[in-house]
């Protein structure tokens, strides 16, 4: 596990390749955990599995996955008038990076949060409060919106004391900590004298400390963002720009890029002048050998990463972990006793020798791997861990099950376009050890 955290550490970016069910992922986020507790575990704490969730991200790719869903896209909003526009959103790398860059400054004097969850309380009991404007002329009427998410000074009809729509003015607590920041609340400023107000009213009467920021900590935490298929979506149009900015060379400030959208971006973003991907961001991606798929990636993107094949061999390891097999409904491992971990391997080593192995010179009939197959095509553990869904009454486990319901499927698709596919199956079967034989007859 240190020479996997290693080559991350010396290249920033990792792709984990191999056969099918060789614990690619489950791999991708033990190295995850190497990397922020510097021992892989197990079992977290409580405390343990939040900071986990922090500092790693996680996102599988497909083919309708694209740039906005990763870095950043317009989404549609809606206002309590019921009309909708469209704002500019961070996808989800963006955002991650974000976070990263947030752990790696020292709090400064910030209590903005703690503020305003004792506004939206106050809100909550007498409903609305009347704040005056900076000018001293005259007060505004701040509300909760009806969504709870912000603040509104509504219009009301003199009347009947209805809201007059089209006439509301809206702050998010978003634009609220922008304007305490001393940045503008929305990029054209507009209505930023009430946000003012509102501001200098929580520093009056509700305890708001006077803002000061950060300092860049020396020892960085470690961000891990875990790519899963990454060659099943389509690279060039989910990446974009960033080819430059996740180059190993590039990382921090030195890689900062315009964005497709950088027009739209806030003077109090952190990525105002451009994005770049922060130095204590790691990508780990994992994708199967035999994938169709892999042949679309380009070279300027295989030339960022660095390889490392997985072998189904080395899979083996996971059968010991107790959290590769899960839990019961108790909490309690469903790991197997040390007796079926050993059938187990057996059964797939028998497998895999004969889908491949290194041929030798004389060797028999019997003996020879199949035609037209190679390592690429060995069944990783991961396939052999759902014999746990099989347990019998007496306790031990169907393995003809296992071999219907999963390893049949996977060994025909790849064999489907092979003449004699029906023969090497039946001979799969055998050597895996399933018993109704004479399906195959």
């Amino acid at each position: 596990m240190n020479a996997y955290k290693n080559l991350l550490i010396n290249n920033y970016n990792l792709i984990l390749t191999g056969a099918p069910g060789t614990g690619k992922t489950y791999l991708a986020k033990q190295i995850a955990k190497q990397m922020i507790f510097g021992e892989v575990k197990d079992k977290l704490t409580e405390e343990e599995e939040k900071q986990f969730n922090e500092q790693c991200g996680f996102v599988q790719f497909h083919p309708s996955y694209d740039y906005t869903d990763f870095v950043e896209g317009l989404r549609p909003i809606q206002d309590e008038d019921g009309q909708v526009g469209f704002e500019r959103r961070d996808g989800v790398f963006k955002a991650f990076c974000k976070k990263a860059i947030d752990a790696s400054v020292e709090r400064g004097q910030d209590n903005f949060d703690e503020v305003w969850d004792r506004l939206i309380d106050d809100l909550n009991e007498s409903t609305y409060m009347e704040i005056p404007i900076l000018s001293g002329k005259r007060n505004i009427h701040i509300e909760l919106n009806d969504y709870g998410t912000g603040l509104t000074e509504r219009m009301y009809d003199d009347v009947d004391a209805e809201k007059i729509k089209g006439h509301s003015k809206f702050f998010t607590k978003e634009q609220l900590y922008n304007v305490y920041r001393g940045f503008r609340g929305i990029p054209s400023g507009g209505h930023d004298n009430y946000r003012k107000a509102i501001i200098q009213y929580l520093r009056d009467k509700k305890g708001l400390l006077e803002y000061s920021k950060g300092q860049e900590v020396s020892e960085k935490k470690k961000y891990i963002f875990i790519i899963d298929e990454i060659n099943r979506g389509e690279i060039s149009k989910i990446f974009g720009e960033l080819f430059f900015s996740i180059d190993p060379g590039y990382r921090g400030k030195n890689g900062k890029v315009k964005t497709q959208y950088q027009n739209m971006v806030g003077q109090e973003d952190v990525f105002y002048d451009g994005f770049c991907v922060p130095e204590n961001v790691y990508i780990i991606g994992t994708m199967n050998d035999i994938d169709r798929s892999v042949e679309s990636m380009d070279f300027a993107f295989r030339r960022r990463f660095a390889f490392k094949e997985i072998a189904a061999e080395e899979s083996k390891q996971m059968l010991y972990s107790d959290s590769a097999w899960g839990k019961d409904e108790t909490g309690k491992s469903r790991k197997p006793q040390d007796d079926v971990i050993k059938d187990v391997i057996q059964r797939m080593d028998n497998v895999n020798n004969i889908i491949w192995h290194n041929a030798k010179d004389g060797e028999s009939e019997e003996k020879k791997c199949i035609d037209g197959l190679s390592s690429a095509y060995h069944i990783g553990a991961s396939y052999f861990l759902k014999l746990v869904n099989y347990k019998k009454e007496d306790g031990s486990f169907d393995y003809d099950k296992l071999w219907d319901n999963h390893l049949e499927g996977l060994l025909f698709e790849y064999m489907r376009s092979m003449p004699s596919a029906r023969e090497n199956i039946k001979r799969l079967a055998k050597e895996f050890g399933y018993t109704n034989m004479s399906k195959y007859e």
